[in-house]
């Protein structure tokens, strides 16, 4: 848009304007030029007074402002140290809470521990007491009064109103009047019969009746047989030892190789040791009170001398133990064992197969990993193992694929029993209810001798798979981001279920297969029995000699067989110079079953 011609003429007279005052300033003109001396003063005076009354009024307010700036700073420090205070009461009553917290669950697990070691050890859940089986409160309530004997005969004409309780009661008194009849149920392995010389009965005595008493005399000595040798040199020039026994004399010498002990003292010793727990100090002092001399280094030396026999039959146990399709069940337990004047905490590995009743130890020097596990297996193709949840046997379900894993059902039981235990929580006892119910149909399944084959059935049947859908709901909805915090017992219960869900619920797979591990169990405690008593293993070597013992005389158990029969006979053989260890097994050497 063109500008207008006046406004352009208006610019450029103004900038013609400036540029000549630039040029030509304005000289400076005095406005007070034209004013007095003293008027000047006077000026100048008010002006210095007006100054100083602002300076003055400047301080004051000067003065006021750092006032309340100061307070305002006093206000904020106060601020500071309520709020310092509110967070230190706050931090304190946390940790006020924490304390109280870890207090009672220490009270917990204490009253747990102490439940554990001096109550029942049984997981089974009590049944609530009713009205008439509480005897403390009828107790309590007695005053005093007599009251008729008309209660009493009440209680009695309803046990008579009950046929089982009344048919019992008849048995009862019937067997008073059996007269003639006598029930022994006490005998010993040798019987020696003491008759009656009647001919030194008084004159003219009638003879009313023959009984027979019976007792029991147990005879304990310490025998020193004293072998001759005689070294001789046969016509071939060569020397040797020989024992040539005189007519009624034994025919061999009765001695376990590199021992001073036969075959019958290395039995008793043996099974004093490993079967009733006796510490080696203590059998000194039997054997001292039969008036021999023995140190405990040379009965160490004598039971590890008979293990080198007795671990020649584990090889064929193990074949047995661990063949084809076999189902196994392994647990492990701990020992101490003295290492370099250390006393190190070591483990002994246990397995059973229940169906050829055999039970193996291994101390594999010590050790609880993965090396040992498979160093056990080895190539054997077995068909399932059962253990707890240990992550060590969680090799079998990342490596031995074609192993089925099963799991321990009592070991999760466990865990929420604990749980229900310390705060009573209602999910702990839903599970506990479930599993119960699970465990009541195995016992149906027992009780009724059924087969394999039916009872794999009945575990896949409706009403068992309900119990478990029912299960994995509850812990579905206990995982769930929505449900609120738990106990310590119960997440570590409820981690353990979701873990080990699908091995846990393997047992379903296979009639043969156990609900638990509980058989294994069973066997761990023989070492935990030895572990109490011996405390320790003087070395590696004397707990892999005791595992070797553990192995026989629990697969003795688990043939029927007697253990200290069984260890007379095999240390026998042994003397006798047999090694064919194939045939010398429990289940092989000859001995007959005997189930007491």
């Amino acid at each position: 848009m063109d500008m207008d011609k006046d406004e352009r003429n208006r610019i450029l007279t103004s900038s013609k304007l400036l540029k000549a005052r630039e040029d030509s300033p304005e000289p400076w003109v005095d406005p007070y030029s034209d004013m007095s001396s003293d008027e000047k003063s006077k000026l100048l005076c008010e002006l210095m007074a007006i100054h100083l009354r602002d300076e003055k009024r400047n301080e004051e307010l000067m003065g006021k402002i750092d006032e309340l700036l100061e307070g305002n700073r006093q206000i904020s420090d106060l601020k500071a140290m309520l709020l310092e205070l509110e967070n230190r009461d706050k931090a304190k009553d946390a940790l006020i809470e924490n304390q109280s917290k870890k207090i009672t669950s220490l009270e917990e697990v204490i009253r747990l521990n102490n439940e554990h070691t001096y109550g029942s050890k049984s997981q089974k859940r009590k049944p609530k007491k009713t009205e008439d089986d509480d005897h403390t409160k009828n107790k309590d309530d007695f005053d005093g009064t007599q009251v008729p004997l008309g209660n009493s005969s009440a209680s009695s004409k309803q046990a008579s109103d009950n046929p089982a309780v009344d048919s019992e009661a008849k048995a009862k008194e019937i067997r008073l009047y059996r007269q003639g009849k006598e029930y022994r149920t006490m005998t010993a392995d040798k019987s020696i019969s003491h008759e009656c010389d009647i001919t030194k009965l008084p004159e003219g005595a009638i003879i009313i009746k023959r009984t027979r008493r019976y007792s029991y005399e147990q005879v304990s000595s310490i025998i020193e047989h004293d072998y001759e040798v005689i070294r001789y040199k046969t016509a071939d020039g060569i020397i040797r030892d020989g024992y040539f026994p005189l007519d009624g004399a034994p025919e061999i010498m009765d001695v376990v190789p590199g021992t001073h002990a036969s075959s019958t003292f290395m039995a008793y010793l043996a099974f004093n040791k490993y079967v009733l727990d006796t510490p080696l100090y203590r059998e000194i002092s039997r054997i001292l009170d039969e008036d021999m001399r023995l140190s405990r280094m040379t009965l160490t030396n004598w039971l590890e001398k008979g293990s080198f026999h007795i671990n020649k039959l584990i090889g064929f146990l193990k074949d047995r133990c661990l063949e084809k399709d076999a189902i196994v069940n392994c647990d492990e337990t701990w020992c101490k064992v003295k290492v370099a004047s250390t006393y190190r905490k070591r483990y002994i590995w246990c397995l059973v197969n229940k169906s050829e009743k055999i039970v193996i130890y291994y101390y594999e020097d010590g050790s609880r990993g993965r090396d040992v596990l498979r160093h056990i297996l080895g190539d054997h193709a077995i068909k399932s193992l059962q253990s707890d949840g240990y992550n060590v046997y969680m090799y079998l379900d990342d490596n031995l694929i074609d192993i089925e894993h099963v799991c321990c059902m009592a070991h999760a039981r466990a865990k929420f029993k604990y749980a229900f235990d310390q705060g009573g929580d209602i999910d702990a006892s839903f599970f506990l209810d479930g599993i119960g119910e699970l465990y009541g149909l195995e016992a149906e399944y027992e009780k009724g001798r059924l087969s394999a084959e039916q009872i794999q059935i009945c575990r896949n049947n409706l009403k068992t798979k309900e119990i478990i859908i029912r299960l994995r709901g509850k812990l579905d909805a206990l995982l769930s981001e929505s449900h609120p915090p738990r106990g310590e017992l119960m997440e570590k219960a409820v981690r353990y279920l979701n873990t080990f869900w699908l091995q846990l619920f393997a047992y379903t797979n296979d009639g043969s297969y156990n609900i638990d591990n509980s058989i294994a169990e069973r066997f761990i405690r023989p070492l935990a029995g030895e572990r109490k008593n011996s405390l320790f293993f003087g070395s590696g070597k004397m707990a892999g000699v005791s595992a070797a013992y553990h192995t026989i005389i629990s697969t003795c158990k688990m043939q029927g067989v007697p253990a200290l029969q069984y260890l007379k006979e095999f240390f026998k053989q042994i003397v006798l110079g047999r090694t064919d260890y194939e045939n010398l097994l429990p289940m092989t050497i000859g001995i007959t079953n005997k189930k007491h």
